[in-house]
């Protein structure tokens, strides 16, 4: 799982818990808010990464894989 998954299902256990818990609803929404948050940032930052030996294979390995999953990230 990535990073950005991990967050929107830390983000939707705090929003059922705060369906559970009305006492403590904002505290819950509070956390589920900053856990979304996190998700927007992993999904903004991706990063590739090219080893010095390999160089020539590896970018047309990314360009195959850019081309057919434009959304695919390597590395975060």
């Amino acid at each position: 799982m990535d990073r950005r998954t991990a967050c929107l299902h830390q983000a939707n256990a705090f929003r059922e818990k705060a369906i559970a818990d009305p006492e403590h609803h904002d505290q819950w929404i509070d956390e589920a808010i900053k856990w979304l948050e996190q998700a927007m940032e992993a999904s903004c930052r991706a990063a590739i990464t090219v080893e010095a030996d390999d160089t020539h294979h590896v970018r047309a390995a990314a360009t195959d894989t850019f081309a057919s999953h434009p959304r695919v990230i390597t590395r975060q």
